[in-house]
């Protein structure tokens, strides 16, 4: 092994800055000769811009049949701030902007609350038809008895009204409403109410009832009507509100407006007087009279 002299490595040297210059010329113009060089020399290089990352990658659309579970999905997809803010402009219209059905609910119809809503309406009006019939014949010659029938007779009633109503309304809606030029036809695709967001509109216009059906106990005829009135009024406004620009380019605009009115305060009408003013007799039954023989024995 060599020996080194400690002293000299460790005192500095001293370069001419000519050298120095020098040196750094030479080696940047070689790295730049070089890289120069080969990209041309190269015949397949290809210059390559940097892409941007993207932030958020679309969602990838899913085209499912009407008739698989997965086309209704989308329709549960609901969060309970949204069920319970419809539910609140289902009966005060005024606590949400005009334009709240076409922003909030034409776009994204929901089936979640409106299902819940009719099932729930279901058994209050079981429950409440019962206590009713119970409430009014108390002071009777008769034994009462619950009546089951009552839920099943509700439940074809509210699902059929919630069905098939709001689609003859789709219907009536895209055979009345004419336009004459193309600007006018993508106009009225634009207003028509959707078929689902009138299923979800229906299905939230009877969430009054729910309250409603458990007033209408009290047996007192001119407050149960008072009740009918009010509810109609309140639930059918409601659904001539949201559905004004769609009923203006309709011919019978005035007609349709009698049918939503008429149709909602039948509904109400046909719930107070069939399950709480006079209750079936399929929950009463007469109490027969005990007939007691005097005869003396023979």
């Amino acid at each position: 092994m060599s020996n080194v002299n400690t002293g000299q490595l460790l005192n500095f040297q001293d370069y001419s800055p000519e050298h120095n210059d020098r040196s750094a010329r030479i080696d940047v113009e070689a790295v730049h000769t070089n890289q120069y060089s080969n990209s041309m020399s190269n015949p397949n290089y290809d210059y390559e811009e940097p892409k941007i990352a993207e932030e958020t990658e679309a969602a990838p659309q899913s085209n499912h049949n009407f008739w698989t579970i997965e086309y209704y999905q989308k329709y549960f997809d609901v969060q309970t701030s949204d069920v319970v803010e419809r539910i609140i402009s289902s009966v005060l219209p005024q606590k949400v902007t005009p334009n709240y059905f076409d922003e909030r609910i034409k776009g994204k119809p929901d089936l979640y609350g409106p299902i819940w809503i009719s099932v729930t309406l279901i058994f209050t009006i079981a429950v409440s038809g019962n206590i009713a019939s119970y409430l009014n014949n108390a002071n009777k010659t008769v034994h009462w008895r619950y009546d089951f029938h009552i839920v099943s007779y509700a439940a074809t009633a509210i699902f059929c009204y919630v069905w098939v109503v709001p689609l003859a309304l789709w219907a009536a809606l895209k055979w009345s409403t004419i336009a004459n030029s193309q600007d006018e036809m993508e106009t009225q695709e634009a207003n028509t109410p959707t078929m689902m967001s009138l299923f979800c509109l229906y299905g939230y216009s009877l969430a009054i009832y729910v309250p409603v059906a458990i007033l209408w106990t009290i047996q007192v005829y001119w407050l149960q009507w008072l009740f009918v009135i009010v509810a109609a009024f309140v639930s059918g406004a409601v659904l001539i509100f949201w559905l004004m620009p769609a009923l203006r380019k309709s011919r019978y605009f005035p007609i349709l407006i009698g049918c939503i009115l008429g149709l909602h305060f039948l509904l109400a009408a046909g719930f107070m007087s069939y399950f709480f003013h006079s209750p079936g007799s399929g929950g009463i039954t007469p109490l027969q009279p005990v007939i007691t023989s005097t005869r003396a024995p023979v």
